[in-house]
């Protein structure tokens, strides 16, 4: 989805820059039809903008600025008066800065939602859709509430999983700790013992000690040469199709593949709910949702969505046999369409299903601790049956038998 830049003016009003989300110049200049503004000049087009890597953290909190925004907003005060609200009550003068960039920019009289995509990465990108949709349908105040929910329940799911991957995680480290020292320090220790005794080492410490020397000397090949295994393939196929064939194989993982679709579901569910609450109309709704979704290959399968809309297909239809919609998903939502409330039925669905997704979560951790300890425990194996091995050999040769 491209950003279209355009000098505009609804009627009575003087022209002004106007920046529109799109798939297309042709549905851009729609969207400004539809808000009664006149598109005169397009002045420029671009993707919007990307993370940038920096070892310096923004201050700006998004989180926290939405957090407050939703009760001033409830509570019937202005935009412009919230903003000030807000900017007033920041300890970080970044964060104040940035709220106060934002009033300036109403005052300029531009829309909330192009302020917010003007920030570009600060905002998640579902953000400037449902604040759009919000001011079209006169529910921004209902629709900056859900905002606040839903990127509360988001982190508090980020927060889990970071939170509980905290132990997984030591016990990786101590284990590559020490798989590093035994064939880093022990092992070559043990190796020349053989060497002062003038005897050919066998077999198994020959073994260990290759490792070892690889382990020591040739460590950045391997890192080196993945890199240039991405490149090359990046060179072949194109980065866009690398990227499209590596995420359909990262969805076929067992147990991990089904919570990476879980997770784009949850966002995709709970981008629906929020929606229809808000009385967003379905083509558009289903639209914004599956912008969502950030695997390609997941987004692929919601692509045709609108179109059996279009053909008049219910919801509940249009997303029947999609491989990856939650199987309870389907009758669940029928149900609301039946009895009306489709808006309450899907945000029950996205409830269940992060609940579900946190305990699969919880279960694929819980397998991964001990995953990494037998891991351990082979290579531990592997070394002390090679050096009992080499000890059998120097016993066999103090005794002048013959070697093993």
């Amino acid at each position: 989805m491209a950003l279209y830049k355009y000098t505009g003016a609804a009627r009575g009003e003087k022209p002004r820059e106007i920046l529109i989300e799109a798939d297309s110049e042709k549905e851009a200049r729609e969207k400004l039809r539809v808000r009664g503004i006149i598109p005169i000049k397009l002045l420029g087009e671009g993707t919007a903008e990307k993370a940038r890597f920096s070892l310096k953290r923004s201050k700006v909190n998004t989180f926290e600025f939405t957090r407050e925004l939703a009760p001033l907003l409830d509570s019937y005060i202005p935009l412009e008066r919230a903003l000030s609200i807000i900017a007033e009550s920041a300890h970080e003068k970044e964060q104040r800065d940035f709220v106060n960039s934002m009033r300036q920019a109403l005052h300029e009289g531009k829309k909330f939602s192009e302020i917010v995509r003007s920030h570009g990465a600060l905002f998640p990108p579902y953000y400037a859709n449902l604040i759009e949709s919000g001011e079209e349908t006169g529910c921004l105040p209902e629709v900056v509430r859900e905002l606040h929910k839903f990127m509360g329940e988001s982190k508090e799911l980020k927060d889990f999983i970071i939170s509980s991957s905290v132990y997984p995680s030591a016990i990786m480290a101590i284990t590559l700790l020490v798989t590093v020292l035994l064939f880093t320090v022990f092992v070559p220790r043990f190796a020349n013992i053989f060497t002062d005794m003038g005897r050919e080492q066998p077999p198994s410490m020959q073994f260990l000690l290759g490792v070892s020397e690889f382990a020591k000397y040739a460590w950045w090949m391997l890192p080196l040469g993945c890199i240039g295994f991405w490149y090359a393939l990046k060179k072949i196929i194109g980065e866009e199709e690398l990227k499209f064939k590596i995420a359909g194989q990262v969805i076929r993982l067992p147990l991990f593949g089904r919570i990476i679709i879980d997770l784009e579901m949850c966002k995709y569910v709970r981008t629906l709910s929020i929606l229809i609450g808000n009385h967003v109309e379905i083509i558009r709704t289903v639209r914004i949702s599956g912008r969502i979704i950030s695997n390609p290959v997941i987004a692929k399968a919601f692509s045709s969505i609108d179109r059996k809309l279009k053909g008049g297909d219910k919801l509940s239809a249009a997303l029947a046999g999609n491989p990856y919609v939650p199987s309870g998903m389907t009758p669940m939502l029928r149900v609301g369409e039946e009895s009306g409330n489709v808006g309450p039925m899907l945000e029950k669905i996205a409830s269940n299903l992060e609940s579900d997704t946190k305990l699969k979560i919880k279960r694929l951790l819980s397998l991964f601790e001990p995953a990494v300890i037998v891991f351990l425990a082979v290579v531990v194996l592997i070394v002390v049956v090679s050096i009992f091995v080499a000890m059998m050999e120097i016993n066999s040769i103090s005794q002048g038998g013959p070697s093993l």
